[in-house]
């Protein structure tokens, strides 16, 4: 009841404000969007992103003086790699992008965009999310995210509170399932935890505080999404109030098990990228859960919003973790640069080539459609 309550609360709140609006802003068409989409030479050199490049470089100098790293002997461990291997976790690291399209268009079907809007293809919803990864790459603060949902409204004019509602719900899901694989893997290696020299749990800790706060966030914004979008412009308050909206219908009860099996393989690629990068080492004898907590890890410091998907702490904290469970640190600082050339240096080359591909089709498409003037003039 209280449930079905809240829902009409917020459906008579979207149509009184809609109401509310002037005729004219109801009626009037949107501007068009540049086929270019954003700036990226723009967000480059805003101070908010050298800042972030800043941090990260800032943490990969402290942690390679405390450390005592040889960076030659690294080097030369990374050109001991089996090819082969790493060839195979490249593969299995843009494979995860199919079911991240997979999960995405669930709940997208699920988020009420309308019977009007029509969803792209498998391997188009693919490609806006891979073009987020190559975003969240280059700037800081997961503004990818917001990229992905900016880039399916042109695409479809799916309404842009929802569609964000469905990415942050998703990442929500994302991290939920993150923390609990991660303390699953932590209790099968508790004994070593407990005895590591490095205090591995404070990233239990961090994950049991995302966790929270999640929980703490979906309920506040459930109960009290009205009296917040009070407090809001209003031109933002639908937008606020159609977010919460689609964020929430993430945890709905009939999605939740597809919604969580697909995240579960997802991570599970993410493990199985790791252990394919140690197998090209030749580095054997670590237990599965070791191999997992250090994938999941890395993982979650990558949620990281003060540098470009967590450069540096991602790096630092796997040679941690790793010569805490009896590797070299060379060894595990050439295993940390070679995983985060896979999974981190490789979406900038073919993120930017699928970036200039897309501009280029835009532009085709938009000099190909004839003017309103041409067409009075025919």
């Amino acid at each position: 009841m209280i449930a079905s309550s809240t829902n009409s609360d917020r459906e008579r709140s979207l149509v009184h404000l809609a109401v509310a609006l002037p005729e004219s802003r109801r009626s009037a068409p949107r501007p068009a969007v540049e086929a270019g989409g954003v700036s990226l030479g723009r967000r480059l050199r805003d101070w908010k992103t050298l800042l972030g490049f800043g941090i990260s470089a800032g943490i990969i100098v402290f942690f390679i003086l405390t450390a005592h790293l040889d960076l030659a002997a690294i080097w030369t461990n990374v050109q001991r790699a089996d090819l082969q291997y790493l060839v195979v976790a490249l593969a299995v690291y843009l494979g995860a992008f199919v079911l991240r399209g997979l999960r995405w268009r669930l709940l997208l079907s699920k988020s009420g965009l309308g019977n009007e809007v029509r969803l792209p293809s498998l391997a188009g919803l693919i490609e806006i999310i891979y073009l987020s990864w190559f975003v969240n790459c280059l700037v800081p603060a997961k503004l990818g995210d917001a990229y992905r949902a900016y880039l399916l409204k042109r695409d479809t004019g799916a309404d842009l509170g929802r569609t964000l509602g469905t990415v942050v719900g998703e990442r929500m899901a994302d991290v939920l399932a993150l923390v609990a694989l991660l303390l699953g893997s932590g209790l099968l290696i508790l004994g070593k935890l407990v005895g590591a020299e490095v205090n591995l749990t404070l990233i239990l800790l961090l994950g049991v505080g995302l966790a929270l706060a999640i929980g703490v966030c979906v309920a506040t914004l459930r109960t009290a999404a009205g009296r917040f979008s009070d407090r809001l412009p209003v031109r933002w308050r639908v937008t606020f109030l159609r977010f919460v909206e689609g964020m929430s219908r993430t945890f709905r009860l009939d999605i939740q098990l597809p919604l969580y099996g697909l995240t579960a393989l997802i991570w599970a690629c993410e493990a199985l990228r790791i252990w394919l990068v140690l197998e090209s080492f030749r580095i054997m004898g670590l237990t599965p859960g070791v191999v997992i907590f250090t994938a999941l890890a890395g993982s979650l410091l990558s949620t990281i919003p003060f540098t470009p998907a967590g450069l540096g702490a991602v790096e630092g904290a796997s040679v941690a973790i790793l010569s805490a469970f009896g590797v070299a640190t060379t060894l595990a600082g050439a295993v940390a640069v070679v995983d985060r050339v896979i999974n981190y240096w490789s979406n900038i080359p073919l993120g930017g080539l699928l970036y200039l591909i897309r501009a280029r089709r835009e532009r085709t498409h938009a000099t190909s459609i004839p003017d309103e003037d041409a067409l009075m003039a025919a």
